[in-house]
């Protein structure tokens, strides 16, 4: 299936708005449905730390796609606290090749939709997660 028939539905729209401008969340897991829809699955509440982001996939996500806004906070030199919206493509190893594939070729229609989001890393484990996420920041 490529990305052609996906939509994404207007709450996974709005779910994203509430974590973009309304910062009403830390992170949205994104999932796709037998229907070929694109929903909000699950929310992290805006207390939520990265490590408790990174066990949420570790305990649920191990051999299951998703794909993931995190916005993630860093303090400059200056003290200031910046926070940036990341796309995290979660396809790990142990996911079905089927479904790797599909997430990867329907990634563009959840991407095209989701504004204000400059940063996206593709990560396949927990263990890598961090590393990628702090090295697509320091572009």
């Amino acid at each position: 299936m490529s990305a052609a028939g996906v939509t994404v539905s207007e709450e996974a729209k709005a779910v994203y708005e509430a974590l973009r401008a309304d910062k009403k969340h830390r992170y949205v897991v994104y999932t796709l449905t037998d229907k070929h829809v694109i929903e909000a699955e699950t929310t992290g509440g805006r207390s939520a730390t990265f490590a408790d982001f990174l066990e949420k996939l570790r305990q649920s996500y191990t051999d299951q796609c998703r794909w993931i806004v995190y916005d993630y906070s860093t303090t400059g030199e200056d003290g200031t606290t910046m926070d940036t919206k990341v796309f995290i493509n979660w396809c790990p190893k142990q996911a079905n090749i089927r479904q790797r594939m599909i997430y990867t070729s329907s990634l563009d229609a959840l991407r095209k939709q989701l504004v204000g989001i400059s940063t996206q890393v593709e990560v396949s484990s927990v263990e890598e997660a961090d590393d990628a996420i702090k090295a697509a920041l320091s572009r």
